[in-house]
């Protein structure tokens, strides 16, 4: 079976109706081994349910949208000490011009998960709509020790390829599918070696999805979709996709749980 990796999941978010247990469930029957829950108020909520299963990898981090409700010390080096989880990556976090929170208060508190990243080495999960150079300067300027993903990418191709060209991952959800053009653009910068696939759940349902609510599950049905506009064997590009999540998420002193592995 092939093997797909959900970098970029709200499960602490899926509606009320879908048990936890089933929508992982039926994941595991589409072949995704692993799902990034990333954090929007620091930790995911409903943290210690998702630590009941090995597939979930949680992310700390603050949402743009949550800068004003959320309490924030930016002196605070390790704000997840007392959660008793540790994140394998650090967002999702990044700029944002639709919301309200000014700018500089924006580029503060992203400044600030830069730095968490660096002092923890770890990967970082941006959330970018608008912004776009002055996040890359910010990025370049903190020279990230690990790779980082551009989640759920709705920037322009060649923007994207500035970004790959600093070490960072294009991660494509179903949103990436409503444009087939402007993703056959970016397909056409951005190598394969530096993409990413997510479901975004429950939000950015693919365009050809007719379930209900928006779930992991669609990962694989999107992978199959952009292998397709790449003209590229389905097992081939899988694989790619899979080894490319691992090289962010996993360290040979943890693994893929966020659990720290003894070298004894």
């Amino acid at each position: 079976m092939l093997q797909w990796f959900d970098t970029h999941c709200h499960l602490d978010m899926m509606p009320a109706e879908l048990r936890l247990e089933d929508v992982i469930e039926r994941a595991r029957v589409a072949g995704i081994r692993k799902i990034v829950v990333p954090g929007v108020r620091g930790m995911p909520g409903n943290i210690a349910a998702l630590a009941n299963f090995a597939e979930v990898l949680p992310a700390w981090g603050i949402h743009p949208d949550f800068i004003s409700a959320t309490s924030v010390d930016t002196a605070d080096m390790k704000p997840w000490s007392n959660i008793g989880c540790e994140p394998v990556a650090i967002g999702e976090c990044g700029l944002d011009r639709r919301i309200t929170v000014s700018l500089p208060r924006q580029t503060e508190i992203f400044a600030w998960h830069l730095q968490l990243a660096r002092k923890h080495v770890l990967p970082l999960i941006v959330h970018l709509v608008g912004h776009y150079q002055q996040a890359f300067e910010m990025l370049v300027e903190a020279c990230p020790l690990r790779p980082w993903v551009m989640h759920s990418w709705s920037g322009s191709a060649e923007m994207a390829a500035r970004f790959v060209e600093r070490g960072a991952f294009i991660s494509l959800s179903g949103g990436s599918l409503r444009n087939k053009l402007k993703l056959e653009k970016l397909l056409a910068k951005v190598p394969v070696s530096s993409l990413l696939v997510e479901s975004d759940a429950p939000d950015m349902c693919p365009p050809f999805w007719h379930g209900k609510y928006n779930e992991p599950v669609v990962v694989a049905a999107i992978g199959r979709e952009i292998a397709n506009i790449l003209g590229m064997d389905i097992e081939k590009f899988a694989k790619i996709l899979y080894t490319n999540s691992l090289k962010i998420f996993y360290t040979p002193e943890r693994n893929l749980n966020g659990q720290q592995i003894s070298s004894h």
